[in-house]
């Protein structure tokens, strides 16, 4: 640290000049965010002072927290009724989703010394620290051709160790939305949690079938369902970070709860203590803004845009490695890796998996209009060939 200070203007050009460094939105085509909403943006940075681990002081900020939640169990199906926190994104809800899964086994009697959890083979990475941090065991379950998650093998994995399974409503890499409907029913009654991680399809799946696309139901409407992982900052086009942990029980929330150990400061529910109070203002402010029809209206052009790409993408000759049923597209395509970096030294950034390779992963989302898919195609078809040539010669 200086000695002495830099005036404002040097630092705001310091700042700017890194800042110029980052890849514009309209050449970002593998990011489930965004840029946020505008008054979102405005309303975030008025609040940037709260902290809503220090609800003494921001008291109204706090209520505006349990506004939020109270809102998104409304979306997902729970309206007057659950419990929930906002939290950092979806690692954080993630992780005390199955706290609270082990902590309710313990409390029942039923958890073992070695807790398993049933999962996809697709299930999101941020359950590979969840599960190294909590002790608990994955089940891994093959995804079918469909890369869902089978009902009938999740029934079979169930056992005596079993504390939860997870069910993926939008899973990162795919866009894959498990059949939760089918899933509930057979876990309800077993003395086992189920939690669905929604934080890719959560601002998504509940619009999208108000629209008529055919998606399978995931929130708290499916019997068996506890809890739900949402990311306002994914396409809730809210400022990160901004995610939520929905359980259905009223007081399943507080299963998690730390001592704060200061009078009159109640015990926490998150893992942070301090929590920017700007991420719920930030929500708040998007959800009220736009409403029902305004995020109708969001997922109808993400969903023409996704369309238009894939046409384009079948135009040129490519294969899809699942027919996407969200807004994220996936190629078949040789030398997927190279491509993906060639096209990064070009600007363009799309992704590739370590998991499923030869593949590019394309995201549709807010700021990708049918422009820049135009745009983008002939790009691609210059990467590929270009790659094609480099192999040839080897």
């Amino acid at each position: 640290m200086r000695t002495s200070g830099v005036p404002e203007t040097d630092v705001r050009r310091r700042i700017a000049t890194d800042m110029a460094d980052d890849v514009p939105w309209n050449r970002v085509l593998n990011s489930i965010c965004t840029e946020p909403h505008p008054l979102g943006v405005e309303m975030a940075a008025a609040a940037a002072h709260t902290n809503l681990g220090d609800v003494r002081i921001f008291r109204g900020t706090k209520r505006i927290e349990r506004k939020v939640v109270q809102l998104l169990l409304d979306l997902l199906g729970h309206p007057g009724g659950g419990s929930g926190s906002l939290v950092s994104g979806g690692t954080e809800a993630n992780l005390i989703a199955m706290l609270v899964a082990r902590e309710t086994a313990r409390a029942r009697g039923t958890l073992t010394d070695r807790p398993e959890v049933v999962v996809s083979s697709t299930v999101h990475f941020s359950f590979t620290k969840v599960f190294g941090l909590l002790g608990l065991t994955p089940v891994v379950v093959p995804v079918d051709d469909d890369l869902r998650l089978p009902a009938a093998e999740v029934a079979r994995r169930i056992g005596e160790h079993t504390v939860a399974v997870v069910a993926t409503a939008g899973s990162s890499e795919f866009g894959v939305v498990d059949a939760v409907d089918e899933i509930g029913p057979v876990v309800r009654g077993r003395n086992v949690h189920l939690h669905v991680d929604a934080a890719t399809g959560g601002f998504i799946i509940p619009f999208a079938r108000e629209l008529g696309h055919d998606l399978p139901q995931f929130d708290f409407s499916v019997d068996g369902v506890d809890s739900i992982t949402i990311d306002p900052h994914k396409y809730g086009l809210a400022n990160v970070p901004a995610g939520a942990i929905l359980f259905r029980g009223a007081q399943d929330a507080g299963r998690f709860a730390v001592d704060s150990f200061f009078v009159d400061t109640p015990v926490h529910n998150t893992l942070l203590g301090t929590r920017p109070g700007s991420a719920a203002i930030s929500t708040y402010a998007v959800l009220e803004h736009l409403g029902r029809d305004g995020f109708r209206s969001l997922t109808r052009t993400n969903f023409e845009v996704t369309a238009h790409l894939v046409a384009g993408l079948r135009a040129a000759g490519h294969e899809l490695a699942a027919e996407p049923q969200l807004n994220i597209v996936v190629v078949k395509m040789e030398h997927a890796v190279r491509i993906s970096q060639l096209l990064e030294s070009w600007g363009w950034i799309v992704s590739t998996s370590k998991r499923f390779g030869e593949t590019l992963r394309l995201v549709v989302t807010r700021h990708v209009t049918r422009e820049m898919v135009d745009e983008f195609l002939p790009v691609l078809e210059r990467a590929r060939r270009e790659v094609a040539a480099e192999a040839a010669l080897r």
